[in-house]
Protein backbone atom coordinates (compact mmCIF):
# COMPACT_ATOMS: atom_id res chain seq x y z
CA UNK A 1 0.00 0.00 0.00
CA UNK A 2 0.52 3.53 -0.43
CA UNK A 3 2.00 5.47 2.77
CA UNK A 4 0.26 8.72 2.08
CA UNK A 5 -3.22 6.43 1.66
CA UNK A 6 -2.10 4.37 4.72
CA UNK A 7 -1.64 7.52 6.58
CA UNK A 8 -5.13 8.98 5.45
CA UNK A 9 -6.93 5.85 6.37
CA UNK A 10 -5.41 5.81 10.17
CA UNK A 11 -6.17 9.40 10.20
CA UNK A 12 -9.91 8.81 9.15
CA UNK A 13 -9.73 5.56 11.76
CA UNK A 14 -8.79 8.06 14.47
CA UNK A 15 -11.56 10.61 13.34
CA UNK A 16 -14.29 7.61 13.93
CA UNK A 17 -12.87 6.77 17.33
CA UNK A 18 -12.52 10.49 18.37
CA UNK A 19 -16.35 10.97 17.26
CA UNK A 20 -17.65 7.64 19.06
CA UNK A 21 -15.84 8.03 22.02
CA UNK A 22 -17.46 11.54 22.30
CA UNK A 23 -20.37 10.77 21.38
CA UNK A 24 -20.61 7.80 24.33
CA UNK A 25 -18.99 10.37 26.71
CA UNK A 26 -22.31 12.79 26.24
CA UNK A 27 -24.52 9.72 26.61
CA UNK A 28 -23.09 8.52 30.06
CA UNK A 29 -23.29 12.06 31.39
CA UNK A 30 -26.83 12.36 30.34
CA UNK A 31 -27.59 9.34 31.93
CA UNK A 32 -26.07 10.45 35.77
CA UNK A 33 -28.97 11.01 38.52
CA UNK A 34 -29.66 14.88 39.42
CA UNK A 35 -29.60 15.51 42.66
CA UNK A 36 -32.99 16.78 44.11
CA UNK A 37 -32.90 18.73 47.64
CA UNK A 38 -35.65 17.43 50.16
CA UNK A 39 -36.79 18.47 52.77
CA UNK A 40 -36.23 16.99 56.14
CA UNK A 41 -38.59 17.21 59.17
CA UNK A 42 -36.84 16.10 62.79
CA UNK A 43 -39.34 15.13 65.31
CA UNK A 44 -36.76 15.92 68.01
CA UNK A 45 -35.93 19.78 66.90
CA UNK A 46 -39.80 20.92 66.36
CA UNK A 47 -41.06 19.78 70.18
CA UNK A 48 -39.68 20.17 72.97
CA UNK A 49 -38.82 16.86 74.50
CA UNK A 50 -41.06 15.49 77.98
CA UNK A 51 -39.52 12.63 79.01
CA UNK A 52 -37.40 14.77 81.51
Amino acid sequence: MDTHLMIGVAVMFGLIGIAASRDLLRRLREQQPQLVPIKVERPDLQAPRRDR
